[in-house]
């Protein structure tokens, strides 16, 4: 136990070694970047299902909440350099914050299938469910560079 502290206090003094103070010319110059970079690969096991409901939506049927259900997915898919961003003087009054998302460089799928999108009450399909479409991708898809979507609320 010991030698776990001793080893604590000799690392924590060699990171805090090398930091040092800026004056205020150099926080000027200084620069950083804001946001997140990501990069991701999903694969997906025979029989994986994704369901998503929006608790806080108002159906014109007034009955029910619905559930996208995802079901029977196999295959993979990654996607690299997703960029996400908070920028300002945005909208068409330039008032607005917004956020931006770059989209990934590369999205990259794997035999990714897909049996059937689905919506309907429960996040397990039943005959209640609503087939809407079946998905089967390989391949890679690649966007323009720096391709960018900003999103902002509006009155």
């Amino acid at each position: 136990m010991k030698k776990i502290i001793l080893i604590s206090a000799l690392l924590s003094s060699v990171s805090y070694a090398g930091m040092s103070e800026l004056n205020e010319a150099e926080m000027q110059q200084a620069s950083g970047q804001a946001g997140i970079t990501l990069s991701a690969g999903m694969e997906f096991d025979t029989g994986t299902r994704i369901s998503y409901t929006n608790e806080d939506a108002e159906y014109d049927d007034n009955t029910k909440e619905y559930w996208l259900v995802l079901d029977n997915m196999t295959g993979g898919v990654e996607f690299k350099n997703m960029k996400i961003d908070l920028v300002n003087n945005f909208g068409p009054a330039g008032t607005a914050g917004a956020i931006q998302v770059t989209l990934p460089e590369e999205v990259n799928f794997d035999e990714l299938s897909v049996e059937g999108v689905y919506l309907g009450p429960g996040k397990t399909v039943t005959e209640n469910h609503q087939f809407i479409m079946g998905v089967d991708v390989d391949g890679q898809l690649q966007f323009p560079a720096e391709t960018r979507m900003n999103i902002f609320a509006i009155k």
